[in-house]
């Protein structure tokens, strides 16, 4: 067995462990690092992959920031693509990895796990038939790009109607099939408040795509060429099959090591990336994050979040002090012409925490009336009813983008809707109403202070 040594080991690339290490270096040039990394990439943006699919972006490999070669002359760190950590002994401080045949053990002085997260695939009948796909990675656009231009579909089930799944439906949309979305909730998108759902949920329908709601797939099968998904209600048979109903973190191999982890499995750090063990630190979709307003720890795998963690991991180990303030849960996508977006919390979700919490909903344009191409915008402002405290907003419409933005930065700074109300935000015909959209709520909002 090889045997090797390093100061830094980072398990797991792509977002977080990529930002640890390149932030750890900046910290401490002198650092001996290596990235052991299970797939054959190192650091792509998974965030693309639907676009990829829809030709927004021109191939997989667009998507691919750095090479493994690259990553090590840029940044300074060794890296091993197809080498899979399977055991860890933390006591002793040393990893064993497998790569083919061979077999390495590796010690290390401190730890990160940046090991992400995988798609959850229940035990279908038909997974690993042609036809059946998840999306995470750039070989996986490559598979359901080659199976369109190959085979021609006609029709698609996505069964999943999160964000990663409404992406992909509008992605193969672009290319003529016609969609099914599959959902076990009442509702697309997660926590997305009731009004706003409404509104997105009439435009996907206006565009052709059946949404079918309150229904979970048992089992899919594969006859004469096409795909069935068998329901408790219904059967539903499509040409190709997307399986998008979330992740899961990727620690099994860490059960049972004495790691802190919560219910799903994602390891529970601090501010300042720490596990509960010395030395050892995570980050990313394998760990949870705090949330900035409830100050408690939730899961929430996004590729910014990943960054952002990996990051301060990397600076706290080469000698730095940093922390992170945590996320608000914002989150932004489209389906054609039409975008979500969110940040903070839900009505219910405010009321269930405990907060006295009360909501308006307006409705505007992006531009002033008298302007071409002003697009409708339907918005929900939650607010503290005796301070004001803005926690959280919603949006559906065109041109949301920066509308949530400047909410997001009042919550981060514990801003109130008065304050709101006030700001100085820029206008012109081209760009907002006089009264914008997060004016006019805010002033509503003040009438039940």
């Amino acid at each position: 067995m090889v045997k090797q040594e390093y100061d830094v080991v980072i398990i797991g690339g792509v977002a977080a462990g990529t930002s640890a290490a390149a932030s750890a270096k900046r910290g401490n040039k002198d650092l001996k690092i290596a990235i052991f990394q299970k797939e054959p990439y190192i650091s792509y943006g998974g965030c693309g992959l639907p676009y990829v699919i829809s030709g927004d972006v021109k191939s997989p490999e667009a998507v691919i920031a750095l090479t493994p070669e690259t990553f090590k002359e840029k940044k300074g760190a060794d890296v091993f693509v197809n080498h899979e950590v399977y055991e860890v002994d933390f006591s002793n401080k040393i990893l064993y990895v497998k790569s083919g045949d061979e077999e390495k053990e590796v010690s290390y002085k401190k730890l990160v796990i940046s090991t992400g997260a995988s798609p959850i695939i229940p035990d279908f009948k038909a997974w690993g038939e042609e036809g059946i796909f998840k999306l995470r990675n750039p070989d996986d656009a490559a598979s359901i790009l080659k199976f369109i231009n190959e085979k021609s579909p006609e029709t698609a089930i996505v069964i999943g109607g999160g964000f990663i799944g409404v992406e992909t439906a509008e992605a193969l949309k672009s290319h003529g099939i016609e969609i099914t979305i599959i959902e076990g909730m009442d509702h697309l998108l997660g926590s997305i408040e009731p009004e706003i759902h409404e509104e997105f949920k009439t435009a996907i329908e206006s565009k052709g795509v059946k949404l079918v709601f309150n229904t979970f797939a048992k089992d899919i099968i594969k006859e004469n060429g096409k795909f069935k998904v068998l329901t408790d209600e219904n059967t539903y048979e499509a040409d190709m099959v997307i399986v998008s109903i979330g992740v899961r973190p990727n620690t099994a191999f860490l059960q049972g090591k004495g790691l802190e982890m919560a219910k799903n499995g994602a390891i529970i750090v601090n501010n300042k990336m720490e596990t509960n063990i010395k030395d050892v630190y995570s980050a990313g979709d394998c760990a949870t994050v705090n949330h900035f307003i409830t100050n408690e720890n939730v899961y929430i795998p996004l590729g910014t979040t990943a960054n952002k963690q990996g990051r301060i991991a990397g600076k706290n180990i080469s000698g730095g002090n940093d922390s992170f303030i945590g996320v608000v849960g914002s989150l932004i996508t489209k389906f054609e012409d039409i975008e979500y977006a969110k940040t903070g919390l839900t009505l219910k979700e405010a009321l269930e925490k405990g907060f006295d919490a009360e909501a308006v909903v307006i409705k505007s344009g992006s531009k002033a009336h008298y302007y071409k191409g002003s697009k409708k915008i339907l918005m929900k402002l939650v607010f503290e009813k005796k301070t004001g405290r803005i926690l959280g907003a919603q949006f559906v419409g065109g041109e949301i983008h920066p509308r949530l933005n400047a909410i997001t930065s009042l919550i981060y700074n514990n801003g109130t809707v008065d304050m709101l109300r006030n700001m100085d935000l820029a206008y012109s015909p081209p760009f907002s109403p006089v009264w914008d959209i997060d004016l006019v709520a805010a002033t509503q909002a003040m009438k039940k202070i």
